[in-house]
Formats: C-alpha cells, structure tokens, sequence
C-alpha cells in the first residue's frame, strides 16, 4: 500500500529524518536555557523553546502508532491549543483593557493575536482528529520557530535588550549558541529535503 502513495511516505520518511535533529538541537538549547534562567534573558524562553523543539521532534520522528507517538501527538495538540487559548485572550485586555491606551490603538497588534489564535488552533486540532498527520503538521513549525529563534535571538545578540540593559559575556555566549543551533537546525533540514528529494 505504501508504493501507492509516493509523496507521502517519502513525507513521513522526511519527518523521521529531520525529528532526531530536532531532539538534539531542542536538547542543546533546553541546556542553554536553564543556564540563563537566572538572567533577564529568560524572559525570551530559550527554556521553552529547546523543550517545544525536543517535543516536536519526538512528534515527528515516533511512529504515530506507538504509545510513545499517541503521548507525543497529544502533547502536541496541547501545546497548540494551549497557545491558541493564549493567543486569543490577548486581544481583549487591547481592545477593552489599560493596554489599549498603552498600545495605542495598534491594530497590527491587535490583528497579530486574532489571527495567532485560529492559526494555533487548526493543527491543534488536526493532530488530535487525525493523529497520523501529526509528523506532517510538527515539521513545518519546527522550521518556523527555528526560523525565527535564530532570527530573533541573533538579533538580541547584535542589538541587545530592547530597556538599554548591558548583557553580560554568558548571556552572550549563550545568544549565539542559541541562534547557531536553529541556523545548524535549518541547513540540516534543507540539507536532508535536498538529498531526498533528489534520491
């Protein structure tokens, strides 16, 4: 059965190659993390970040039908739902709340948790429907979220903390390594995507 559907098990075998990388970098990262909790950097969840990039590849890379697949894939609809229910009670204290005058009436804000919500929402509740889409859905935040760690977390290193606050020679080791680990991440994956496309 499995030679009728050619994109999708090159797909799963895809997910299968690209999750123990996940693991390692989201392991490597999680370590960093808890290095810098005791800085103002925690602020930014590099904790969260590695443990969601463990999570995820965990998600991608176990067999849907194994009890350690069933616990990942609900852990998964958890995180997303979780993050969707965030999402979507951000906006009243905007629009209704002190932040609105803070915020000044920003509707680019305010648009970013309206659409956050329901974006968070849709794989969520895929995973849960369909728990055999659950490696399709993880791999494609995983390179979004890796995407943006080493964008932002470079950028907190270049740039530093938005108050002005001087970071220290940790906290900036740590940037790096933080922001190295998605970049080596994301070549990873291309790199795989590459070769097995190609193959």
């Amino acid at each position: 059965m499995s030679g009728e559907r050619p994109n999708l098990d090159l797909a799963r075998a895809y997910t299968r190659a690209v999750g123990p990388t996940a693991i390692a970098v989201g392991a490597a990262i999680a370590l960093q993390g808890l290095f810098l909790l005791p800085t103002v950097v925690a602020q930014y969840q590099p904790l969260a970040y590695g443990l969601v990039m463990m999570l995820f590849g965990t998600a991608a890379y176990a067999r849907t039908e194994s009890v350690m697949g069933r616990i990942a894939q609900w852990c998964v609809t958890l995180v997303f739902v979780a993050g969707g229910v965030w999402s979507l009670l951000q906006w009243v204290p905007l629009i209704w709340g002190p932040q609105h005058v803070g915020a000044s009436g920003d509707l680019s804000l305010i648009a970013l948790w309206l659409t956050a919500g329901p974006a968070l929402f849709v794989p969520g509740l895929l995973a849960a429907v369909r728990p055999g889409w659950t490696p399709l859905i993880v791999v494609p935040a995983l390179l979004s979220i890796a995407f943006a760690a080493m964008m932002g977390y470079g950028a907190l290193y270049m740039l530093g903390l938005p108050n002005g606050a001087q970071l220290s020679s940790l906290e900036h080791a740590q940037l790096v390594g933080i922001s190295g680990f998605s970049a080596i991440f994301l070549l990873i994956a291309v790199f795989r995507a590459v070769t097995m496309w190609r193959s």
